[in-house]
This record gives C-alpha cells, structure tokens and sequence, in this order.
C-alpha cells in the first residue's frame, strides 16, 4: 500500500471513500460532527419540520444527533434506524441518558428490511455520500418513500447531485502521486474486510477542499452536475446521464475530481464539496497516467451510467468519453467504480497505489 513519501501529510493526499462500508469509527463521526456548515443546516430543517410529526431517522449513528434533534424539536414519536450493531447499542445508552427514551425507539438493522407500526411524517437522512448518491441513498430513500412515509411526507435534505470538475493533479500535487496517510490504512483494511477481499476501491483527494490556490492550479474547468437524485421528487437512483466539460485554462487533464452539491431544504443555498471544506471529500476518478495536455476551449464529452449493485442498495459508476482537442483526433477515455467489484489493481491509478511485495 503506497504511504505518502515522508510519512506527513502532504497539501494533498488520499484516502478510502468510508461511508459506503460498515467502518465507521469515532474519528468518522467526530469529522462529521465538526463540519457546522452540514449540521447547522439540518439542524434548522428538522426544527422547522419535526414538531409535531412522526419522524423516521435513517442512519442515526452512535450519536444520534437527529433523532434527537427531532424529539427536542417536538416529534411526536422517532424511529432511529441503525446498522451497525456497536452504534445501535451507543445510539440506545445515548438517547436514554438525554431522557428520551421513550420518544425514540431504536432499530438495528437495514432500513430495506425493517417495518415501522405506520408509515411516518418525516425522513431524516445523512446517507448522502461523496458522490451523491455512493452510500445508496437513492435506492434506500426511494424504498423508504414506498414502505415507511406517509405520501406527501418530508424528506430532509431535498436534493443532491454528483458534480464533475476536469483536474490537473500533477498541478495539485507538483508532480507525484499522492499516498495514504497513515491515519487510512486502517480503514483500507477494514474494507476490504467487509468486502471479503481486496478490490478497487474508491478513493477521495484529500487537501484539495482546503486551499483556495491548490484547486485554481488544479481545476481545469468549471464544474458540472450528473447523478440528480430529487428526494421530494421523481428519485431516479439509476441512469445515464451526459455532460459536458470545457476547459478554461492549460494543464494535464489527468482526470476528473467528483463531488456533490447537496440541498439540505428547498430553496436553500447548496454545500459544495468541491468549493468548500466539508466531511464530504472529493473522489479522484483517473483517466490518464502522465496527464494529456489541454488548451482553453478543449472539451470532454462524457456519459456518467449509475447502476444498482448486486447488494440492492449501493450503486456502481462507469465514465466513458472523449477528448476533443483542436487538433488530432478525439482521444477515448473511461473509467468505473465498483462498490465492491471483484478486480484488485486493474487500474493504472491502484497498481501505482497497491504495488506488488
């Protein structure tokens, strides 16, 4: 597993899409706490629309924060739904030491398998993840939307989308691949655990969030959105969808960095994990090795295809385009990512990560 070169944390470095897998840990949950433009949205969300309904809170986590949040806002009754077993039992010690034990009821288990005694008023969820929909929130939102709400229930947030930026990464990193911190190999490992298997795992760009002059050297190109997901609306959790990039600056279009605009309400302004820091990092989709220089006005044209995976509920991505530049002829370009795809280092990106002993 390839480390960053001097053991540091670099402006740039990598690190394991976590929220699609069963690793949460207190590190995961303490990032996700500490990112206030996320939780002060959802928190006004749920005060505005909890008092007085019922409340269905999909993914409630150790902490519990909006299922709580929803019975100190005046819900008549939660349902807190949790998968991991450690995290239910906290969930549980959690709300009963805040006094609310008899308002919120805790259900361990996946919210495509369970039953609620009614349908309910209102769905809470945090399973947007760093693409919009990798965590399966459209397959899970759309089953709870026909099984556990009521019709003309609430769904906070209102809607997400997958967003596509060309990168230069040589630009972002001054020309060497970028490596795992220490602090990821733990949860590399832990994934492919609960996979079974080590496989082609998705990875996110850290850093790049962070510093303004990182992503103005790094993108490009403006940003486009692919992957809709309408949770108040039509949910379409599978499709194609196509776009278009046109680039604005020069570089080495080395490939795309992926993220997601999510609308906590309607109406409100979005969280932008590509402009701005969130718990939300973006993910390095790698079209190319040593990067393909581009000029201003040059475009890549490409379909970005959701499925449903074999697992019901996380979905699987496949990138295939072209690059059109001024002269010589289009050049081709894909890529996929699997939530649990069967090949290990198939990819030029994960045999430079994942070199052989």
């Amino acid at each position: 597993m390839r480390a960053c070169a001097d053991g540091s944390n670099p402006p740039i470095w990598l690190f394991p899409s976590v929220g699609e897998y069963p690793v949460y840990d207190d590190f995961v949950y303490d990032v996700m706490l500490k990112d206030e433009r996320r939780t002060d949205r959802y928190a006004e969300a749920v005060r505005r629309h909890a008092p007085g309904r019922t409340v269905l809170d999909l993914g409630t986590g150790q902490d519990a924060v909006w299922a709580l949040a929803a019975a100190r806002a005046g819900a008549r009754h939660v349902w807190a739904v949790e998968v991991m077993p450690k995290s239910a039992r906290i969930a549980r010690e959690t709300i009963a030491e805040a006094g609310f034990a008899d308002l919120i009821t805790v259900v361990e288990g996946l919210s495509t398998e369970i039953e609620l005694p009614e349908p309910v008023e209102m769905c809470v969820s945090e399973i947007i993840g760093t693409l919009g929909g990798s965590e399966g929130a459209g397959s899970v939102l759309r089953d709870a939307r026909k099984r556990l709400v009521k019709p003309g229930g609430v769904f906070v947030p209102h809607r997400s989308a997958t967003t596509a930026v060309a990168l230069d990464l040589c630009g972002a990193t001054g020309g060497e691949l970028p490596g795992f911190p220490s602090v990821a190999f733990g949860f590399v490992e832990e994934i492919f655990a609960a996979v079974g298997r080590p496989f082609d795992l998705r990875v996110c760009l850290g850093g790049l969030q962070d510093v303004p002059e990182v992503r103005e050297r790094s993108y490009l190109s403006g940003p486009v959105e692919v992957e809709p997901l309408e949770f108040n609306g039509a949910l379409r959790p599978e499709g194609v969808d196509r776009a278009e990039l046109t680039f604005t600056r020069p570089g080495r279009f080395s490939g795309l960095a992926l993220g997601m605009r999510l609308w906590v309400a309607e109406g409100g302004e979005p969280i932008d994990s590509l402009s701005e820091w969130s718990n939300w990092t973006p993910v390095y989709a790698a079209l190319s090795e040593e990067g393909l220089p581009v000029r201003p006005g040059d475009r890549f044209v490409f379909e970005f295809t959701t499925t449903i995976s074999d697992d019901g509920v996380h979905p699987d991505y496949a990138l295939v385009g072209e690059l059109h530049r001024d002269s010589g002829p289009a050049v081709p370009l894909r890529w996929s990512s699997t939530h649990h795809g069967d090949g290990f280092r198939e990819t030029f990106f994960h045999r430079r990560l994942f070199p052989e002993a």
